[in-house]
């Protein structure tokens, strides 16, 4: 056969290696089988809206408020979801190198989408996020694309609310390796918005790294949750000797003995005038 007589596909096929043809032949049905499932996910997130909506597609008589999400299912359901928020997305997470969320298209349409508007997103971080180079990238990373952010010393647990329809959760409460669940229920949903709210409030917010705080009320919050020094400086950005200097002036202004005294009365709110005698 001449190149005159053969199609473009048999002159690649000669003149390729066979463990390179594999490879390519590999690559494509893996896109292949990554476009079906979104197709998939899209088609069941679709019914569930159908039924939602009063339409006439109704789940099966047997079906729970929880469903499972197998784990070829999680990431293109999320994808979803992401793409169809158009209010507000509330996330609490736990770690961020694992789950759903952490695949690479996700993280990038989730950025992209806050950075163009098209909605809101408010997440609690673990507190330890900030200990490492990796954490405080992403928490900066979408900050700069608009998420609003608060620190938590304890998350609930990990799950995230897309407006006021949808909820995908780890499947065992404070487990972020569990499987991954969806829940439609509004009664559920509402109860979830409520717990996050709630800890959204109580949480702290995140310092910059080019912000020095000196708020001595914030400082009183974190001693008020039993936060060691060592915490505290990592979390204000300062050096260790700053904390210690500043809680000892903060003992001495508000006429206390122990920082255990100044952290209790802080957590209650029972802190007196500055310069006030006696014991607490």
């Amino acid at each position: 056969m001449t190149s005159n007589d053969a199609p473009p596909y048999e002159v690649e096929r000669l003149l390729t290696e066979p463990f390179t043809r594999l490879l390519r032949i590999l690559e494509r049905g893996e896109e292949q089988i990554d476009a079906r499932r979104a197709e998939l996910a899209e088609v069941r997130h679709a019914l569930y809206e159908l039924t939602g909506a009063g339409g006439v597609v109704r789940q099966p008589q047997t079906a729970g408020l929880v469903e499972p999400l197998a784990p070829e299912t999680a990431a293109p359901l999320l994808r979803h979801l992401i793409g169809q928020t158009t209010s507000l997305s509330r996330v609490c997470t736990m770690v961020i190198d694992v789950g759903a969320g952490a695949e690479q298209e996700n993280f990038r349409l989730n950025q992209d989408l806050l950075a163009e508007g098209r909605f809101r997103q408010r997440t609690i971080y673990p507190m330890d996020i900030m200990d490492t180079e990796a954490g405080r990238a992403w928490v900066r990373s979408f900050a700069e694309a608009g998420e609003e952010q608060r620190l938590s010393l304890l998350p609930p647990s990990e799950f995230a609310i897309f407006d006021e329809h949808s909820l995908v959760a780890v499947g065992e409460w404070g487990n972020p390796e569990s499987q991954y669940v969806l829940v439609r229920e509004p009664m559920v949903i509402a109860a979830f918005i409520e717990l996050f709210d709630r800890a959204f409030e109580r949480a702290l917010p995140v310092v910059r790294d080019h912000e020095a705080d000196e708020d001595d009320q914030r400082l009183l919050k974190l001693l008020g949750l039993g936060l060691k020094d060592e915490s505290i400086a990592r979390y204000l950005g300062c050096s260790l000797r700053t904390v210690r200097r500043r809680v000892a002036a903060l003992m001495a202004a508000h006429g206390v003995q122990t920082r255990f005294q100044l952290g209790l009365a802080a957590a209650t709110g029972g802190l007196g005038s500055r310069g006030a005698g006696g014991d607490r």
